[in-house]
């Protein structure tokens, strides 16, 4: 089945149903609103542990009911560009402290892009 990607402008946003019973426990990479649960966020220190872990003054850590939390990455959403040296830090530094419990796509959900196009995005926060 292959899985469906609704796009928006500015947003992208993918069809869950497939990848719901992929993703486990793990979370997929860092976006300008990161909820986390249980267990990632329990073994990830909490919400203390890891507002301890996240120094990007824009970055907000906000404690929700039911064991569960949410991670802002500043006011708005930011577009990166590595070509103007735009690496979004605060995105990269969220990356590094989810990066044992991070989702990789194992599959392209798009015919243009090969396995390899695949991995570097997933791990475009990491390197």
């Amino acid at each position: 089945m292959r899985e469906r990607c609704f796009r928006y402008p500015g947003l992208d946003i993918p069809d869950l149903g497939e990848h719901s019973w992929k993703v486990g426990t793990r979370v997929r990479v860092p976006h300008w609103l990161t909820f986390l649960g249980s267990p990632v966020l329990g073994e990830a220190g909490g919400p203390e542990g890891l507002r301890s872990r996240l120094s990007s003054a824009e970055t907000t850590v906000q404690e929700m009911e039911g064991g569960r939390a949410v991670v802002t990455l500043g006011l708005w959403p930011e577009a990166g560009d590595t070509e103007r040296g735009r690496v979004l830090p605060s995105y990269r530094e969220l990356a590094c402290v989810l990066e044992p419990w991070l989702y990789h796509e194992e599959r392209s959900r798009n015919l243009d892009f090969t396995l390899d196009d695949v991995r570097n995005w997933n791990r475009r926060f990491l390197e």
